[in-house]
């Protein structure tokens, strides 16, 4: 039934226009219709413009208690739940990579960042539940400052430990450079999740304040943890680029060249062809050195202040739909 009907306005012409109707010149011909424009004293004031809404932008939302039944309430419980629905979705595919990094002797510290990720999910998926209770918001807003101080001490740690080897092991010969490229791809994957993460607390916090929380405080946190994983990161790329140059790797061409008795004994072939001098390198070996060196996390492109923003909702049968800018096909966001 909850897709029959959202699927029944797939079908549906719906208008815009930007003189509320109220305003509008009443119709002489049908009772209860409006003209297109505004009578003025000496004829026609403004008249409307029309446009047509793009249906695919519709997001059925939560049902709305009568206790919340109110403008100012609808319209932050449709946008709250819309995007809190992001971050679940979100969040479960985090879920998923994260399963895929690490052995048994990271247990621990993969179980905390994935006990992080799963309880700021459980927070995201219980949208309706939450925005239309004070109480339950303010209790899930303790708790995801919780969450986010354990987010910022694990990451903290995944940023310390990826400055330490770099400073401590300077200048690796190839088997330990492999080896340390190993390790380096645990702990790029453990950093992105965990910035990930982060930039996620700080929307719900956004979310949950309804408004009274501005963007600036909501992201206060993650964006000086943004800034000291980004110069980690940095940090990591040019180690990268000393070793690629040191240990003569041609990432383009996915190879070394041949170093020490080995290099002699090719000496000689490889004055009649190249391909001797050089020893073939894996490709995924080469495509994490490329990762780590200049997959660096980066700042969302703007921290959106959705409360501050015109919401825009369709009626129909009693229930409520949300028109949302983001350009995903129609999706049901609750029941």
């Amino acid at each position: 039934m909850a897709n029959n009907a959202i699927n029944s306005l797939k079908g549906t012409e719906l208008i815009k226009m930007d003189i509320p109707f109220s305003r509008l010149t009443k119709s002489k011909d049908v009772a209860g219709a409006a003209r297109g424009y505004i009578h003025g004293g000496k004829g026609v004031a403004a008249q409307a413009n029309l446009t047509k809404v793009d249906m695919s932008k519709v997001t059925k939302t939560t049902t709305v208690a009568n206790s919340v039944a109110n403008v100012m309430n609808i319209g932050s419980l449709v946008v709250g739940q819309y995007y809190m629905s992001e971050i679940s979705c979100k969040l479960e595919t985090m879920t998923k990579s994260i399963d895929k990094i690490g052995d048994f002797q990271d247990r621990e510290f993969k179980s905390r960042i994935m006990s992080v990720i799963t309880l700021v999910g459980e927070i995201s998926q219980f949208s309706s539940e939450l925005m239309e209770s004070d109480d339950q918001r303010a209790l899930k807003l303790s708790a995801i400052e919780n969450l986010k101080a354990t987010a910022t001490e694990l990451l903290g740690q995944v940023n310390i430990t990826i400055s330490d080897i770099t400073q401590k092991t300077p200048d690796p010969d190839y088997k330990e450079y492999q080896s340390k490229v190993d390790d380096f791809q645990k702990l790029v994957g453990y950093q992105n999740a965990l910035v990930t993460v982060l930039e996620e607390i700080s929307k719900l916090t956004y979310l949950l304040g309804k408004g009274s929380i501005s963007t600036e405080r909501s992201y206060s946190t993650f964006n000086k943890y943004l800034e000291l994983s980004v110069q980690t990161r940095n940090l990591l790329g040019q180690w990268h680029d000393r070793q690629v140059k040191s240990l003569r790797i041609d990432l383009k061409k996915e190879r070394i060249s041949k170093a020490g008795f080995e290099a002699v004994v090719s000496a000689i072939p490889g004055l009649f062809d190249d391909k001797f001098k050089y020893n073939e390198l894996r490709q995924s070996f080469v495509n994490q050195i490329s990762t780590q060196a200049t997959n660096i996390p980066e700042s969302p492109a703007e921290q959106k202040q959705i409360y501050e923003d015109d919401v825009q909702i369709i009626i129909k049968d009693n229930k409520f739909y949300y028109l949302h800018d983001s350009p995903t096909s129609i999706q049901e966001s609750g029941e």
